[in-house]
């Protein structure tokens, strides 16, 4: 995830007249979809067994740099746990590592769509001056 990036390629692209938004949003969310998939078959074969997606999504999170924000939620749910114990927590919650894992890719490609069209959308506003 490069919201800055994507903040600063909207802001460039806006004055070439260019939208690479869908490019965006599909890249970050295929680079997420990559991440927790290769996390969950890495916690898999390492012999995790029937908790590799919930092992997968801990290491997941951590790589995207996401546990502070995992242990906010399970801190919110009333939970006091936290690391890998705070995602675990909120994996179950929203259904389990399969929800869990199309939350992340879906709010990271939503995440780089709405960086870029800010970026966007600040170009287009600094023109009207």
């Amino acid at each position: 995830m490069e919201p800055f990036k994507d903040i600063a390629d909207g802001f460039v692209d806006a004055q070439k007249g260019v939208d690479k938004s869908v490019g965006k949003s599909l890249k970050a969310g295929t680079g997420t979809a990559i991440t927790v998939g290769s996390a969950v078959a890495s916690a898999s074969l390492a012999g995790a067994g029937s908790l590799a997606g919930y092992a997968g999504m801990a290491s997941a999170v951590s790589t995207m740099g996401l546990g502070g924000a995992t242990t906010v939620i399970a801190g919110a749910m009333g939970s006091s746990v936290t690391g890998a114990a705070a995602t675990a927590v909120v994996t179950a919650a929203v259904g389990g590592p399969v929800v869990m894992g199309a939350i992340l890719v879906g709010g990271a490609g939503a995440t780089a769509y709405g960086a870029y069209k800010a970026g966007n959308w600040v170009w287009k506003q600094m023109k009207l001056w």
